[in-house]
Parts: structure tokens; C-alpha cells; sequence
């Protein structure tokens, strides 16, 4: 009876341990989440990191000002674009163009007004 009561104790609790990898498409629809998001967070990150070396490619004199403006807006609509997909954000191509569009004059209006960007870096 003792070994009986084991092995079904043990059976259960291979079963109850694997269940989540086998059968239910819940839990694999959480993975696959984690998974897209970290994709978007690293590529958000990349992004990141290459506005600060065009900053610093500006700092130098490798880039002009106007090419300098013009990578820098096209970074931060690429990252502004990948935070509105990790937070969810389920509007429809056309609101997201338009709202994208919005974002453009925004900054192109505020690069246009202020000469300096502020101390501490971005602004977006």
C-alpha cells in the first residue's frame, strides 16, 4: 500500500509540474508576451543608446545640426512608436499615423523655437 500511495503521489506531482509546459495555452501566451516585450524594451533600449551617440557625434562636429535634428526625430518617433506597442496601445493604423504626425510637428516646432535643447538631454 506504501508504494502505491508513492508512486500515485509521485505521478501527481510530475503531472501538476509539467501541465504548464504541456497542455495549456494560457501559459504560453504569457510566454510568448514576456518574450515580445522584452523584444520591444531591448530594441527601445538600442534606440536609446543611439541618440546618445549621435549627441555625441553632434558634441563633436562629425555630425551637421541638420542631419544631427533629423536622426534624432527619426529615432525618437521609431522609440515613442515602440513604447506606445509595449504599453498596449491598440489604436488603429490610421490614429497611429495621425498622432505619429502630431508628435513630428511637436518636436519640430520645439527644435524650431528653442535653440538649445535642455541641460540633462531629451525631451521626449
Amino acid at each position: 500500500m506504501p508504494i502505491i500511495l508513492g508512486t500515485l503521489l509521485a505521478l501527481v506531482s510530475v503531472a501538476v509540474i509539467a501541465y504548464p509546459f504541456l497542455g495549456s495555452k494560457r501559459y504560453r501566451l504569457v510566454s510568448e508576451t514576456f518574450v515580445t516585450r522584452e523584444k520591444l524594451r531591448a530594441e527601445r533600449l538600442r534606440i536609446y543608446r543611439k541618440i546618445s551617440d549621435i549627441e555625441a557625434d553632434y558634441e563633436s562636429g562629425d555630425l551637421t545640426e541638420a542631419d544631427y535634428q533629423q536622426q534624432r526625430d527619426q529615432l525618437r518617433i521609431a522609440a515613442a512608436e515602440i513604447l506606445r506597442q509595449e504599453s498596449g496601445g491598440n489604436s488603429t493604423s490610421k490614429s497611429r499615423d495621425e498622432e505619429l504626425e502630431k508628435e513630428i510637428s511637436r518636436l519640430r516646432k520645439q527644435s524650431t523655437h528653442s535653440p538649445e535643447a535642455p541641460e540633462g538631454g531629451d525631451t521626449l
